[in-house]
């Protein structure tokens, strides 16, 4: 299982799990400032394909100069580098749509609507 460190990149880190779990078909789990991939068949997530992905990521916002990513044995850790011009990007994808999780405490389960977030509660219950 790989994960990506995004503490100190937390404005991007929704839309990079979107994006990156949709682009690779892992599932990703959100634990609070990290987000973790493993796929459906427990086949390996491979560390090339996520830095491809995030690298990708990256490029589709245009922000691909103001963060380094950092591969380590099995985490990826993304850091802004320091700059105005970063800021003024960050500010400006803060005020786009944003997109509403909802997670589940107890395995950290995570969808866009709360509709599937109660029904997925129940299974904890029964």
């Amino acid at each position: 299982m790989i994960s990506i460190d995004c503490k100190h990149s937390l404005a991007i880190k929704e839309k990079l799990l979107v994006f990156v779990s949709d682009k690779l078909e892992a599932i990703p789990i959100l634990k609070s400032e990290k987000i973790f991939l493993t796929k459906m068949d427990d086949s390996e997530v491979e560390k090339s394909q996520v830095l491809s992905a995030i690298d990708e990521f990256l490029k589709s916002l245009d922000i691909e100069d103001f963060f380094q990513v950092i591969p380590n044995e099995e985490e990826i850790i993304i850091q802004p580098l320091e700059g105005k011009d970063i800021k003024e990007k960050l500010s400006k994808l803060a005020e786009t749509k944003k997109e509403l999780f909802f997670e589940c405490t107890h395995c950290g389960f995570i969808t866009l609507y709360e509709e599937e977030w109660r029904v997925h509660k129940l299974i904890h219950y029964l």
